[in-house]
């Protein structure tokens, strides 16, 4: 009775009536807000949750990118010796790269691949004053991997990508994807066939000699001659040709210039660099002359050559 009598009241006084009506209108109109709150929030909550779940469902769906391919292709374009835009689809010529040692400053791999699916190997220790580790067999492609034989066991399996060569397992044990970017050989220039030696392989020569410091060269004729030419001499040194002597590990030319004075050319089958052209060779060349020891590169234009 008394909230009538109260309501009375308030209905029975103008100002009251305006306040009331007033109070009651923003009681309305926050319960209303309140009440679409209230009805509106859990919707919105739902959908925000559906929306990240499903934005979690899709980058779960799309494989990661692979980062060693990144880091794989930045260090091809850092060591490639290849333009852009061309690369060999099969093993030829020469790849190096070094390699980790546990007991050196690192391992220095170079191979030389043959056309008719011969390989020449040679790691060198650095740090230590030991010759290189020889290895030659035969290599094969197989579903897009290179293996390499020796005495017709596989004792390396390799990839190539782009002018990189990966190697992915050695004497059956496999090489983790983290550690490959430590077992990658680069292409390396193959001492080229220039116009000038062609032209010098129809006259007849069969192998040149090329060093620096000082810059000398020598053309062998097998049936003819032996030529000897320092940059800084007037004229080369000819001398008529001798048979050569075979040693363990080298071929040997000793022969005596008109005015008596020895002459001696050895060819060794090891890698070569020419420091000039970074440009590797198969063999090395080292004359003796005048109390004086040339080293250098060789190249035989004849594959008959001794």
């Amino acid at each position: 009775m008394r909230g009538i009598h109260f309501n009375a009241a308030i209905s029975s006084h103008p100002r009251n009536i305006r306040g009331g009506i007033t109070f009651c209108r923003a009681s309305l109109i926050t319960y209303t807000l309140f009440h679409l709150l209230m009805k509106t929030v859990p919707f919105l909550l739902l959908a925000l949750l559906i929306l990240g779940f499903s934005s979690c469902d899709q980058f779960a769906g799309s494989p990661p990118a692979e980062a060693k391919v990144v880091t794989d292709t930045m260090v091809i374009v850092k060591d490639s010796i290849i333009n852009a835009g061309h690369y060999d689809t099969t093993l030829t010529g020469f790849y190096q790269g070094m390699l980790p040692c546990k007991n050196c400053e690192g391992i220095q791999r170079t191979i030389l691949f043959s056309g008719d699916e011969h390989f020449k190997m040679e790691e060198l220790e650095l740090g230590k004053n030991i010759p290189a580790k020889r290895v030659e067999g035969t290599w094969e492609k197989e579903k897009g991997k290179f293996l390499l034989y020796q005495n017709e066991k596989v004792f390396a399996q390799y990839r190539l990508t782009k002018d990189s060569l990966i190697n992915i397992e050695t004497n059956n044990v496999r090489i983790p994807d983290s550690a490959s970017r430590q077992y990658v050989l680069f292409k390396k220039n193959t001492a080229p066939e220039n116009p000038a030696w062609k032209q010098k392989k129809s006259e007849g020569i069969d192998i040149i000699g090329i060093g620096s410091d000082p810059f000398w060269n020598v053309e062998i004729d097998n049936e003819k001659l032996i030529l000897f030419k320092l940059a800084a001499a007037d004229k080369p040194v000819l001398v008529p040709i001798e048979k050569p002597t075979a040693t363990k590990d080298s071929v040997v030319y000793a022969v005596v210039t008109d005015g008596g004075t020895p002459l001696k050319i050895s060819i060794l089958p090891r890698f070569c660099n020419d420091g000039i052209g970074d440009h590797l060779y198969e063999y090395r060349m080292n004359v003796w002359y005048k109390g004086v020891q040339y080293k250098g590169c060789a190249v035989k234009l004849n594959a008959a050559a001794n």
